[in-house]
């Protein structure tokens, strides 16, 4: 992903984008999400976005819309490892904020409010009912909530089997360098809202 850069036309940045999140590099995220929001027309032959906000690759190209939504929820939320992940890739310059209406995997409505890049309130819904997982980069508290054991009992939430990665030895492997996670537990009833605050 290096090698091929942060700029490309308006789908192939929607995917950068998403890419740079699920690695949890916010950062590098956002800063493709700056080359997307380059105003196009005139001179300027960088520029991926319309007056309108169109993705600019003409005539234009719905892929980078599309893209770059689907890229910005997965910097605040994601929920594809077997528990719902908060702000994990949220930029620095993203220190303070909140977000309301972000769906997650096994119909969890969230609001999520944030201050100094650390979690300090979540409303969630649950549309569903079951073993809500959730993961931070902070501590949480609320009532129901306990602190995450074994599995997640909630099928929505079952991990894909992956195979042992083959390393070579003469790799030369430092680490993932990944922050710090703390992981809670809350049982949910459908049609039912939930409070959690920073601890």
């Amino acid at each position: 992903m290096i090698y091929r850069g942060d700029k490309a036309t308006g789908w192939s940045i929607g995917w950068k984008i998403n890419l740079w999140a699920r690695l949890l590099d916010g950062n590098h995220a956002y800063t493709i999400v700056n080359n997307m929001l380059t105003l196009a027309g005139g001179n300027n032959q960088d520029g991926r976005t319309y007056p309108n906000m169109f993705t600019a690759h003409p005539p234009f190209q719905i892929d980078g819309n599309f893209g770059l939504t689907a890229g910005l929820a997965e910097m605040i939320l994601q929920s594809h490892d077997g528990a719902v992940h908060l702000l994990p890739a949220v930029p620095d310059i993203w220190k303070d904020g909140s977000v309301s209406g972000i769906v997650a995997r096994g119909g969890y409505e969230f609001a999520i409010k944030w201050k100094n890049g650390e979690v300090i309130e979540v409303s969630v819904l649950s549309k569903l009912g079951g073993n809500l997982r959730l993961r931070a980069y902070n501590e949480l508290k609320a009532v129901h909530v306990k602190p995450a054991k074994g599995n997640n009992p909630n099928t929505l939430f079952t991990k894909y089997s992956i195979a042992e990665p083959l390393i070579s030895e003469k790799a030369s492997f430092r680490g993932t360098g990944l922050n710090k996670v703390y992981e809670y537990d809350l049982a949910t009833r459908a049609g039912v809202s939930y409070k959690i605050y920073k601890k």
